[in-house]
């Protein structure tokens, strides 16, 4: 009886840790884009140093390198046989009011070749969200800017309103999600899931010690007070002009127990920052997920006026009684209104799109072949449905 209830006990745990052990996977080798190309050494006591600006250009897992997208012919260009991959960062935005002098922005060491230091201090407007460092660069992916010691905080992502998930990539082998670590990590776990309109989770979270993660590469930064206007250079003997190890994971979306069953009800994926996290970008591969763009409303600058309207409510003017319509609208070109008449635009079908002979970007149509709003984008696109606020 002993016996048996031991040898139970020690499948479960054998279970568990190879859940642990597999449900994410660390690249054995990254490349970037710093100095032309760089990549990293895989399981070696040193690693090559990115000192400048660097975009993740592919990373390598299970023995097989997928391309970011970022550059694909630069990494033909080294010998790098890889799988064609398309990734993006989250359209990340941080809320906090922190001025701790641990939460800092982080830059290249050096940026062109210039040093960043007191002396030359980059343009940090204080204007720039802190979330844009953690999607800037070429696809979002620059793994050389970041914020460092992010106060405690939910991150989260729209990513299943229209059936945004594809349900095909739910069980291949290629990696749809990649977080990152680039400052020295605590004991603390970041964590990763998705959840129903809810909020509750949907399959599985993964909770991630990232000081438990071998590092996949290396970088020297420049740092910078985040929560001080302006943003500070940081001339501390531990901070500055010292290196950091990139820490990368992927995962599957099957990691997250979503399957073709359960998918439908993912419609958020949330990061929970652990309060120690230092993250250059979160990515997504966008032939797996669609994501929605929403930026944090401007609550500074100067507004402008719309200066055009048509409105079937009789008004219009600064006049007295006329609500200064439509000026009140701030930030437009044209302001539309109407509580009984629908605006309609030209309804064309998919066929009838050929006697268009001259489109001109930016032109519309609604396309009832396909029941979508279309846009002319050019002329190698032609007509796209645009029914998806998408990243830029």
């Amino acid at each position: 009886m002993n016996k048996n209830l031991n040898e139970k006990v020690c499948l479960i745990l054998t279970f568990f840790f190879c859940s642990l052990m597999y449900s994410q996977l660390r690249p054995s080798v990254i490349y970037g884009d710093y100095n032309t190309y760089w990549t990293s050494q895989d399981n070696s006591a040193t690693y090559v140093t990115a000192q400048d600006t660097n975009n993740l250009l592919g990373f390598t897992v299970g023995g097989v390198t997928y391309s970011t997208g970022v550059n694909n012919a630069r990494l033909t260009a080294n010998g790098v046989s890889f799988v064609n991959e398309s990734y993006r960062a989250f359209p990340t935005s941080i809320n906090t009011t922190s001025t701790a002098t641990n939460f800092l922005i982080g830059i290249p060491r050096y940026v062109n070749g210039v040093l960043q230091d007191q002396t030359n201090t980059p343009s940090l407007s204080c204007s720039t969200s802190l979330g844009y460092y953690l999607r800037d660069g070429i696809n979002g992916l620059d793994l050389s800017t970041a914020v460092f010691n992010i106060p405690k905080q939910e991150l989260t992502f729209m990513v299943n309103v229209l059936a945004d998930i594809n349900p095909n990539c739910i069980t291949d082998d290629i990696p749809d999600i990649i977080v990152t670590q680039v400052g020295q990590p605590s004991s603390s776990f970041d964590v990763f899931k998705f959840t129903d309109v809810n909020g509750n989770t949907v399959g599985v979270q993964k909770d991630v010690n990232f000081s438990s993660v071998s590092p996949s590469g290396k970088a020297l930064w420049s740092f910078y007070y985040a929560g001080n206007c302006p943003h500070d250079y940081n001339s501390g003997p531990a901070f500055s002009g010292t290196t950091r190890d990139i820490r990368i994971l992927t995962f599957k979306l099957s990691d997250f127990g979503i399957t073709a069953t359960n998918y439908t009800s993912a419609v958020r994926f949330v990061q929970v920052l652990s309060g120690d996290s230092d993250v250059a970008f979160s990515a997504y591969s966008t032939n797996s997920l669609v994501l929605y763009c929403l930026e944090n409303a401007m609550t500074s600058g100067t507004t402008s006026d719309t200066k055009m309207g048509i409105t079937s409510l009789a008004r219009a003017g600064s006049e007295t009684g006329s609500d200064n319509w439509p000026m009140v609208r701030n930030g437009g070109h044209i302001a539309l209104e109407s509580n009984k008449k629908p605006f309609v635009i030209s309804r064309v079908s998919t066929a009838g799109l050929a006697n268009i002979t001259n489109p001109v970007e930016g032109m519309m149509v609604y396309d009832t072949t396909e029941n979508c709003l279309k846009v002319y984008v050019n002329a190698a696109i032609g007509w796209k449905c645009f029914n998806k606020k998408t990243c830029p």
